[in-house]
C-alpha cells in the first residue's frame, strides 16, 4: 500500500516538474515578435537585406525577400549607378543607413508598381527616421513630381 502511494506521489511530482511547464509554455497567447510590433498599425515590420539601386532595396518581410522601391523618391541614372559602385550618392546613403537594419514600412493602397515591385515609405525602427524624406532633404534624391502619393506636399517643401 505504501509503495502505490509513493509511486503516485512520485508521478505527480515528475509530471508537475517536467511536463506541466512544457504544456503551459506552448499555450501562451502572446505575440512572439514582441518589440518588432509597430506602434503604428499601418506599418509593417521588415529587415533590409540589400541595396539594389539608389531608390530600391531588398527587404525580408516574414521570411519573404522582396524588392521595394521608395515612394516619392527619384535618383539619377548612369551617374548614380557609377556612384553606387564606390558607395557614394544614394546607394552609399542607403547602405550606410538601412542595410541590415530593422524597418517599418508604410504602404499606400497600391502596394506594388506595374512590374510587381513593392512600393513603400521606409522608416528606421531604431529612431523612426523617415528615409524617403531624409534622402530628399540631404540631396541624395529629388522629389517625384509626376506621381500621386500621400506625402507629396511634404516632399515638395523639402525637395529641390
Amino acid at each position: 500500500m505504501k509503495t502505490k502511494w509513493f509511486y503516485s506521489l512520485l508521478f505527480v511530482i515528475i509530471f508537475s516538474v517536467l511536463v506541466l511547464p512544457l504544456l503551459t509554455s506552448t499555450c501562451k497567447a502572446e505575440v512572439s515578435a514582441g518589440e518588432d510590433v509597430p506602434k503604428n498599425p499601418d506599418y509593417v515590420f521588415a529587415v533590409c537585406q540589400d541595396i539594389v539601386d539608389g531608390n530600391t532595396i531588398e527587404v525580408d518581410i516574414l521570411g519573404m525577400k522582396r524588392k521595394l522601391r521608395l515612394i516619392g523618391v527619384n535618383v539619377g541614372g548612369i551617374i548614380n549607378g557609377i556612384k553606387g559602385i564606390f558607395n557614394i550618392g544614394p546607394v552609399g546613403y542607403l547602405k550606410k543607413t538601412v542595410k541590415g537594419k530593422k524597418l517599418y514600412l508604410e504602404f499606400e493602397d497600391n502596394w506594388t508598381d506595374s512590374s510587381g515591385i513593392l512600393r513603400a515609405y521606409v522608416h528606421l525602427k531604431e529612431d523612426d527616421t523617415f528615409i524617403n524624406l531624409e534622402m530628399i532633404k540631404q540631396g541624395y534624391a529629388s522629389v517625384d513630381r509626376k506621381g500621386k502619393y500621400k506625402y507629396k506636399k511634404e516632399f515638395e517643401k523639402m525637395g529641390r
